[in-house]
């Protein structure tokens, strides 16, 4: 295929592949709200943690310029080198054409050559898309569920209650902000908590544990910070030793002042048992009301089947927006 590589800094290429994004968002999720250009950018730059995905788009072989088909790559050198996250998107004006399996085809043929041996995609959940990750060989591997926040219709008392409730059970921690980068004397102790997260259900994926260090930790703050967020780290500590047990944190950006996300909740293992994944997350909606006071919508995802964590986000009132799988095929 005739595919150009998506460069963050060619303009038109840019604002190509964002109205691509802009339509299948319409057509597909339009409960999400539009991307916003330096989210994009930045994304394209440093991903997640600075590991970002090589993108090629597919240009309309009459009208130069539009872009009606995109597939991504992504890999990472930390951890779980055997496998890559395969993206594909078509223009909703030319699906069922051929295009996304020629899409495929392509990319498998590149991991292939790249020697990984798994490939992992995720489908929202819909008879087109699952139809498709079947065809092309997939088999669902897991099931995730957006859930939504709306702080203008939420029981403020209620969560209250449940606040009150988590403090009685964990009088032996206090709780630090941290706005955007986490101070040095404690980025160690971060990346390590932060590995609590591969203790959520993984499901049927044939994933290994994901390594966190301290320059995991910066690339994490810088990828966000270069996209225009601003990162709210709210982390409980034991006051008996100072360790630090568990953290929340939630990403917004003056670019999209009413939605806010959540990115990560994790409490070590030796820490369970005092609420204090209640305690993060409600005392986070209180910061981020303060601090952010036009966002109304809050975005959490997880496992299907993690009960405990889905327990405590339906407790504050969150509620289902949509389902999602992840598939896994061998290359």
């Amino acid at each position: 295929m005739n595919l150009q590589r998506l460069d963050p800094d060619d303009d038109a290429a840019v604002t190509a592949a964002m109205a691509l994004g802009e339509a299948a968002r319409a057509a597909d999720t339009p409960y999400n709200p539009p991307s916003h250009r330096r989210s994009f950018v930045g994304h394209l730059r440093y991903g997640w943690d600075g590991e970002p995905s090589t993108v090629w788009l597919l240009h309309h072989p009459d009208r130069s310029g539009e872009v009606i088909g995109r597939l991504s790559l992504g890999t990472s050198e930390r951890d779980n080198l055997h496998l890559t996250d395969l993206g594909i998107t078509v223009h909703p004006e030319h699906r069922r054409q051929g295009i996304g399996r020629a899409l495929f085809e392509e990319g498998l043929a590149r991991v292939r050559a790249s020697g990984r041996r798994l490939i992992v995609t995720g489908t929202v959940e819909a008879p087109g898309p699952c139809a498709f990750a079947k065809a092309m060989g997939f088999t669902r591997a897991s099931i995730e569920v957006q859930r939504r926040q709306d702080l203008t219709a939420v029981d403020h008392a209620h969560v209250g209650q449940l606040l009150e409730q988590a403090r009685k059970a964990s009088t032996d921690y206090s709780l630090l902000r941290f706005v955007d980068a986490v101070p040095e004397e404690h980025v160690e102790q971060i990346a390590a908590m932060t590995a609590a997260i591969n203790d959520a259900p993984t499901d049927d994926l044939d994933v290994e544990d994901e390594v966190f260090t301290a320059e995991r930790i910066r690339a994490f703050e810088h990828a966000f910070r270069e996209s225009g967020s601003t990162l709210y780290r709210l982390v409980a500590r034991r006051e008996s030793d100072g360790e630090l047990a568990g953290h929340t944190i939630v990403g917004a950006s003056p670019e999209q002042p009413d939605f806010a996300y959540q990115l990560d909740t994790a409490v070590l293992g030796a820490h369970r048992g005092h609420r204090l994944g209640l305690l993060l997350k409600a005392e986070m909606m209180a910061w981020i009301a303060q601090a952010e006071p036009a966002v109304r919508w809050i975005d959490t995802w997880n496992a299907e089947s993690n009960a405990h964590m889905i327990s405590i986000n339906e407790a504050l009132g969150y509620q289902i927006v949509s389902r999602h799988f992840g598939w896994q095929r061998d290359v």
